[in-house]
């Protein structure tokens, strides 16, 4: 009867288990997708609104918290406990009593690994580990992401003022048109100048169709990034020189001072996501160490006994003996895998040293040409318009040579704009490799 009873509560505890698990094993329903917007693009965004927006990008968001719940589940199942196993057995000598009942012994045990703690330590560590290794990569890819966005951000400036800058062109073309077609009338001017100056006006209307075909492409493809479904042509704030001043008090003729490169290194997520990928190759070589003493496959049964004599107890220990197998491959597989990522370690370092040298260098060059020459040129030509238009009113010019001024004015700032682009985008990347624009939030929790 005890023996029954111990069966029927093992019994009931399994399938009341079972059907509590099972009853959990539904499908979970797909994520609630919320892109982007078009009521969110109503108004001009700023840099920093941008950056949010691309943050919140629903796909992303998703994405990376999934990946963090893998790594974290690795975790959960390393902290777990072995389950206990039931095993019955039954023995028949095929013997009989004098009532001819078969005299048979039943047993029933619950066993257990008692050493499972044995490498527990060094797997959950290692657990640990890879959890951040992910962490890392995603914090890579929010930092890229951050890149990407305020490059395109200032490639939408750049484009913006370029249509501004365009269409004053073309109405200067206009209004040169407009003179030489007056001189003409009045013998002043030749057929030869005024289809010169027509050619000039149709050059402008190619080049404003031009530059309003580009930036709604840009406006296109940046509404994507920030996470739209449908298209939509967003408008972003001018920034003006705002983040071409990254190290403007810094000394340019120099190279890269070391404080900067160490904070370049502490900050960067791809060289964490290296060193913990070593963290997590070392507790795996200690975990396989400890395995080559294989503990963590002895179990101890223990249960009642039925047998022709009366009730009674059985009491069994497993032990395996390392006689063959000192688990030489797996401590050998370990020691490979941790030389392995000990020189992508050191290969991530040499790669954070590299490129924020090189984006020391090109923003370097871009700052000096940016200040010394170009934003010096544009500004010249600001004054010179200035001046052409203070002796126009005076009657020292004609109207020509102020269309000229005027014209030239115009040409500089559409050639700086590729400067001020380029040392706004570099000045940038520069800064997030110091860590001064990575994700505020912690998405991975």
């Amino acid at each position: 009867m005890k023996i029954r009873w111990f069966i029927n509560t093992l019994l009931s505890i399994f399938l009341g288990s079972a059907s509590v698990w099972l009853s959990g094993c539904a499908t979970p329903p797909a994520p609630k997708w919320k892109p982007l917007d078009a009521s969110t693009l109503a108004q001009p965004l700023t840099l920093e609104q941008c950056l949010q927006l691309a943050w919140q990008n629903d796909i992303q968001v998703v994405q990376w918290k999934a990946r963090f719940d893998m790594a974290h589940a690795e975790l959960i199942s390393a902290k777990a406990l072995p389950n206990p196993s039931f095993s019955p057995s039954w023995d028949d000598v095929g013997l009989r009593d004098d009532t001819g009942r078969n005299i048979a012994s039943l047993t029933y045990g619950i066993s257990y690994p008692i050493f499972f703690w044995w490498p527990r330590a060094q797997k959950i560590a290692a657990a640990k580990a890879n959890r951040q290794v992910e962490t890392g990569k995603i914090r890579s890819e929010q930092r890229q992401l951050t890149i990407e966005v305020a490059s395109a951000y200032f490639g939408l400036v750049a484009d913006q003022r370029k249509e501004k800058i365009v269409e004053h062109l073309l109405k200067l073309a206009g209004e040169s048109m407009r003179l030489v077609q007056k001189k003409r009338e009045l013998k002043m001017a030749s057929d030869y100048e005024v289809e010169r100056v027509r050619a000039e006006q149709l050059q402008a209307e190619r080049d404003l169709s031009e530059a309003r075909s580009q930036l709604r492409l840009d406006q296109l493809v940046f509404a994507f990034a920030l996470g739209a479904d449908q298209p939509l042509f967003p408008n972003v704030v001018d920034c003006g020189d705002t983040y071409t001043q990254f190290m403007k008090d810094a000394t340019l003729n120099e190279t890269l001072p070391d404080s900067l490169m160490e904070n370049a290194l502490q900050a960067d997520p791809g060289w964490g996501e290296k060193r913990a990928a070593v963290k997590a190759a070392e507790n795996q070589l200690q975990m396989e160490y400890r395995l080559a003493l294989p503990l963590t496959d002895t179990t101890v049964s223990i249960g009642p006994k039925d047998a022709p004599e009366g009730l009674g107890s059985a009491f069994s220990l497993e032990v395996p003996i390392p006689l063959f197998n000192w688990h030489r491959g797996a401590i050998h597989r370990a020691e490979a895998g941790l030389r392995t990522v000990q020189a992508e370690e050191e290969k991530a370092r040499r790669t954070v040293v590299a490129v924020v040298s090189q984006a020391w260098e090109r923003y370097r060059a871009l700052a000096i040409q940016w200040y010394q020459y170009t934003k010096s040129i544009t500004e010249l030509a600001q004054k010179n318009e200035q001046a052409a238009f203070e002796l126009f009113a005076a009657g020292q010019i004609g109207y020509g040579e102020l269309l000229i001024a005027q014209r030239d004015n115009k040409q500089a700032q559409l050639s700086a704009l590729i400067t001020w682009r380029d040392t706004s985008t570099v000045a940038w990347m520069l800064s997030c490799a110091l860590g001064q624009h990575d994700h505020p939030a912690d998405t991975c929790r």
